[in-house]
């Protein structure tokens, strides 16, 4: 009978054992985080909060980091006053006007335009957010024209060159090794 209990007892413990080892192998155990309670941005631009003001897909459009660059996403306010949000990217700075309890979309607004974007299309531009006495700081994409859908958004007319001639093909014969007649 004492003989019985014990197996019982040993088969309890290694199957235990068993699951904490297959829960730690397979992520499902404490240590790691569900991935869809991560907030993050399924778009091209930033998200942030600043108070009663929610900054969604914010991107700044620019040819270069010298030239002027224009903010686009959206800006929610949520507070029952209308506010001022700034824009301040890298010293370059802009302002937007958002309703009480409303949104702008910057993309069909007035557009806000900075007097140079502060980084090269592709990388990213340490931006302050201002609003109601309170602040935020972010990395902010640049983006160009090579994205078609921003084309259209570039300050002065997207240039008629392509933003990055790797991304364009060659004639055909143009391609290395190919010759004609053979």
């Amino acid at each position: 009978m004492k003989n019985a209990a014990r197996t019982k007892l040993k088969r309890a413990g290694l199957t235990a054992a068993a699951v904490a080892a297959l829960l730690s192998a397979t992520g499902c155990g404490y240590i790691n985080d569900q991935a869809t309670t991560t907030a993050y941005s399924p778009a091209d631009g930033i998200v942030e909060q600043l108070g009663d003001v929610d900054l969604r897909n914010v991107l700044i459009v620019a040819t270069g980091a010298e030239e002027q660059g224009r903010v686009l996403g959206t800006v929610v306010n949520n507070g029952d006053q209308e506010v001022t949000v700034t824009v301040d990217a890298d010293g370059a700075t802009a302002e937007v006007q958002v309703p009480a309890n409303g949104s702008v979309e910057l993309e069909e607004a007035e557009p806000v335009v900075l007097d140079r974007a502060g980084a090269e299309p592709g990388l990213m531009v340490e931006t302050e957010f201002t609003a109601a006495g309170e602040s935020v700081r972010s990395s902010v994409p640049v983006m160009d024209h090579t994205y078609p859908r921003y084309a259209e958004f570039v300050p002065g007319g997207a240039p008629t060159t392509p933003a990055n001639p790797s991304n364009t093909p060659k004639p055909v014969e143009e391609h290395v090794g190919q010759e004609s007649g053979h």
